[in-house]
C-alpha cells in the first residue's frame, strides 16, 4: 500500500505543515489591489509561503483570517520533488486547513501522478475524493487504480481507501470493497498478510500470520497453516535483541499429515516437526577492548525430516533439495598475539533411516600463536598452533585427533628482491585415541612426530610490451621431512594429518592486461612432484585458464588431469557470452575418483532481449551419469517503466523421505508475477509434484 503512503506525502507537503511561528506570505502580480488587509491579485500571480512557490491566475487574501484563495491554472510547486495543478485551492494559514477543486499531483523521484475531483484537509483528517493514481504516461497510462474516497487520520495515523480497483488499460482486473490499515512505522501486534496457494498434491493452502510485538527488543511471529489435501500445522519465530552487538531467532513448529495423504503418497513419517536457531554475537567477552575482539555463532537445526523447513517455503524456489542438514557453533577469541577457537558441526543425513552411524565432529578446540620475531630479528619468525578434533557417531564410536605443529620460518630475498625465499623447519606431533571402535586386535591410539623442512621460492615479476601489460608469479615450494617415527594404528579414512611427506609443488600464474587496466587471459598451472614412499612421482596437473576475446566472449577452464590415470580426474570449465541482447552460459562439472565418476554435468542459461524492455530465459541442467534432465526452466518477462511482468515455468527433481528410504519426486511450477511500480506486485505459483 505505498501509493496511498505517497498520496499522503504529496497532500502534506501541498498544504505546507505545521510551523510554530506564521511564515511570511509574499504576493507577486501584475496587478494587485490592497483595501482593509484584504490583497486581491491578477494577472501572472506569484505566491511565495513556507519554501513552496503558488502559480495562479487570480488570489486573494484576507490577512486578518489568514485565509488565501487561488483562482484558475493553480499551480503548486513544493521544491523538486512536488508538484500539483488545480482549478481553485483555498488555504487557512492559521488553523494548516486546505482544500482543492479538480486537483492533479505529481511527484518527480517516483513519476507517480494522481487526479481527483476534489480533496481537503480539516484539522487532522485529509480526504481525497472520486481520483485515480499511476505511474505511466498520463495520456495513455498502462495500469492506473482508481478509488471513491482516501481519508487519512493523521492523529491515529490510519488510513481507509474505499472502493480501489485497478485497471489494466481499460480492463479491471482487481477490486476491494474497502481498504485500512495503519501508517504508523513502529511495530505493533496484528494480522500480518495472508499467503494463499495451489498445489496438485497438498491442494488448497491458507497460511495466516499472527504477529506479536510488545517490547522493542523482541517480537514473535505464529504462522498457522492448512493444505487442504494434505494436513494442517503450525510453526512460530522468536526474534530478538539482546545486546547492541547480538542477534538471533528460534523457530519451531508441528505439522501433522492426513491419513490419506501418507497413504497415497507412501510417507515414512505422519508429522513433522523441529526446531532452528540462530545466533550472532559480536562481543562477548572482549566488550570494548580494541586489542581484542571475539564472537560466536550459532546456526542449530533440528529436524523429524526435510518437510519440516519445506512445509514453511511461501514456492517452489524455496524447497531444500539437499539431505544432509548442517548445523555449526562457532566461537573464537583473537588478539594481535593469540587466537583461540571452538568449533563444532552435526549433521542430520535425511536420505537414513536413522542418524545413528552419522559422523559428528564435535567439539574442535584450537589454539594459535601468531608469527613474531626472534631476538629482535624481523626476518627470523616462529609461530605455533595446537587444534584438537572429535569425531563420533551416535551408536558411540569416538575418535579423537590432537595435532600441534611448530614452524621456525626465516625469510630473505636474492638480486635485488628479484626472487624472495623463505626457509622454516617444522615440528608436528599427532596424536589419535580410538573408543567403542572394532579394530580387530590392532592398536587404540596412533602416534606421530615428523620434523620436516621448508623452502619456499618465489618471484612476482611485469613487463609491459607493446599492445599488453604481462604478470607473471612464479613459485617452488619444496617439503622434506628429517626425522619421523609412529606407532599404533592409523585409520586410512582419517586424512587430517597436516605434516606432508616429501614433495614439490611447481606453479607459475599469469595476467595480461591492456593498457586500460582489463584482464583478457589469466593462466594458471600447478605440478605436484612426490618423492616418498608415492606410487608415483607426480600428482595431478592443474591447469586452469580464462580468455575473454572479442569484447563479449569468455571462455574458463580448470583441470585436473592424472598422469597414471591418463585421464581428467576433476574438470569445471564454462564459455559465456553477453552484450546488449544476449547472455549466453553453457557449464560443464566432472569429477572421479579411484572407484567410479562421481559428477557429470551441464548446465545451459540463456538471457534474450528480443525488443527494448522485453526479455525471455531458459535454462537446463543435464546428468551425464544417469542421461536425465535434473532440471528445465523458461520464462518470459515484460519491463514497462510504470510496471514489469513474469511469466515462467521449471520443471527439477528434489528428495523425499518414504517408507522404503530417499526417493525423489519431479516438482513441476507454472508461475507469474506483475509489478505495478510502485504499487507492489502480486505473484502467485502453481506446482505439480510426480
Amino acid at each position: 500500500m505505498r501509493i496511498f503512503i505517497f498520496l499522503l506525502i504529496f497532500f502534506y507537503c501541498l498544504a505546507f505543515g505545521k510551523s510554530e511561528f506564521q511564515p511570511k506570505v509574499e504576493i507577486f502580480a501584475s496587478k494587485i489591489l490592497y483595501l482593509n488587509n484584504l490583497v486581491n491579485a491578477s494577472g501572472d500571480v506569484v505566491v511565495l509561503y513556507n519554501n513552496t512557490i503558488l502559480l495562479s491566475d487570480r488570489a486573494i487574501y484576507d490577512q486578518n483570517r489568514s485565509l488565501l484563495e487561488l483562482f484558475g491554472n493553480v499551480e503548486i510547486i513544493k521544491g523538486i520533488k512536488y508538484g500539483s495543478l488545480s482549478d481553485y485551492a483555498k488555504f487557512d494559514l492559521k488553523e494548516n486547513d486546505a482544500s482543492f477543486t479538480s486537483i492533479f499531483l505529481t511527484q518527480t523521484e517516483t513519476a507517480l501522478w494522481a487526479k481527483g475531483s476534489n480533496a481537503e484537509k480539516k484539522a487532522h483528517i485529509i480526504t481525497l475524493r472520486n481520483a485515480l493514481v499511476s505511474s505511466c504516461d498520463v495520456e495513455c497510462p498502462d495500469w492506473t487504480m482508481h478509488f471513491s474516497t482516501l481519508e487519512y487520520d493523521e492523529e491515529k495515523e490510519w488510513l481507509n481507501v474505499w472502493n480501489p480497483l485497478i485497471y489494466m488499460g481499460d480492463v479491471p482486473v482487481l477490486y476491494f470493497p474497502y481498504i485500512g490499515f495503519s501508517t504508523n512505522t513502529k511495530r505493533r501486534s496484528g494480522l500480518l498478510y495472508p499467503s494463499l496457494g495451489i498445489s496438485s498434491r497438498d491442494g488448497f493452502i491458507y497460511r495466516q500470520p499472527i504477529y506479536i510485538a510488545t517490547s522493542p527488543e523482541w517480537d514473535l511471529e505464529f504462522d498457522p497453516q492448512i493444505r487442504s489435501l494434505r494436513g494442517k500445522g503450525i510453526f512460530s519465530t522468536l526474534r530478538f535483541v539482546d545486546s547492541p552487538n547480538s542477534h538471533g531467532s528460534f523457530t519451531t513448529g508441528y505439522f501433522r499429515n492426513k491419513s490419506s495423504y501418507v497413504n497415497q503418497y507412501n510417507i515414512k513419517n505422519s508429522s513433522h516437526y523441529g526446531y532452528q536457531l540462530l545466533y550472532n554475537s559480536a562481543k562477548l567477552f572482549s566488550d570494548n577492548q580494541k586489542s581484542s575482539r571475539d564472537g560466536i555463532y550459532l546456526d542449530i537445526t533440528y529436524l523429524k525430516d526435510p518437510d519440516y523447513l519445506n512445509l514453511q517455503k511461501e514456492s517452489l524456489v524455496e524447497l531444500l533439495y539437499s539431505s544432509q542438514i548442517q548445523s555449526r557453533i562457532n566461537y573464537y577469541f583473537d588478539t594481535p598475539q593469540y587466537y583461540a577457537g571452538i568449533y563444532g558441526k552435526y549433521f542430520i543425513d535425511t536420505s537414513l533411516q536413522n542418524n545413528k552411524e552419522t559422523i559428528q565432529t564435535f567439539p574442535i578446540v584450537q589454539l594459535h600463536k601468531y608469527q613474531n620475531i626472534v631476538l629482535d630479528w624481523n626476518n627470523l619468525q616462529y609461530s605455533a598452533d595446537y587444534k584438537i578434533s572429535n569425531f563420533f557417531t551416535g551408536s558411540g564410536q569416538h575418535t579423537q585427533l590432537q595435532e600441534i605443529n611448530l614452524p621456525l620460518t626465516f625469510y630473505g630475498s636474492l638480486f635485488g628482491d628479484y626472487i624472495k625465499y623463505s626457509i622454516s623447519e617444522n615440528m608436528y606431533y599427532a596424536y589419535i585415541g580410538y573408543q567403542n571402535i572394532d579394530l580387530s586386535g590392532k592398536e587404540s591410539y596412533y602416534k606421530f612426530f615428523r620434523n620436516y623442512h621448508k623452502i619456499d621460492l618465489y618471484s612476482d615479476l611485469a613487463r609491459p610490451y607493446a599492445n599488453f601489460f604481462h604478470t607473471l608469479q612464479l613459485r617452488a615450494t619444496y617439503n622434506r621431512p628429517s626425522y619421523t617415527t609412529e606407532s599404533g594404528y592409523i585409520d586410512q579414512n582419517i586424512s587430517v594429518l597436516r605434516s606432508p611427506k616429501e614433495n614439490m609443488i611447481l606453479s607459475a600464474v599469469n595476467y595480461f592486461y591492456d593498457f586500460s587496466g582489463k584482464e583478457w587471459l589469466f593462466y594458471r598451472v600447478s605440478q605436484p612432484l612426490y618423492f616418498e614412499n608415492s606410487e608415483h612421482d607426480y600428482g595431478d596437473i592443474e591447469n586452469e585458464i580464462r580468455l575473454k576475446f572479442w569484447n563479449n566472449y569468455e571462455l574458463y577452464s580448470n583441470i585436473f588431469y592424472s598422469y597414471y590415470k591418463h585421464n581428467i580426474t576433476s574438470e569445471s570449465s564454462h564459455i559465456k557470452y553477453r552484450d546488449s541482447v544476449y547472455d549466453i552460459m553453457l557449464t560443464h562439472f566432472y569429477k572421479k575418483t579411484e572407484e567410479e565418476i562421481v559428477s557429470d554435468f551441464f548446465t545451459f542459461s540463456t538471457r534474450v532481449k528480443y525488443n527494448e524492455g522485453s526479455d525471455v530465459y531458459a535454462s537446463f541442467a543435464y546428468n551425464n551419469i544417469d542421461s536425465t534432465l535434473l532440471k528445465w526452466e523458461a520464462g518470459i518477462q515484460l519491463f514497462r517503466g510504470c510496471w514489469d511482468f513474469l511469466l515462467g515455468i521449471k520443471n527439477e527433481k528434489r528428495p523425499i523421505l518414504t517408507s522404503i528410504g530417499a526417493e525423489s519426486i519431479n516438482n513441476f511450477a507454472v508461475y507469474f508475477q506483475i509489478n505495478l511500480f510502485p504499487l507492489g506486485g502480486i505473484s502467485q505459483v502453481y506446482e505439480q509434484r510426480f
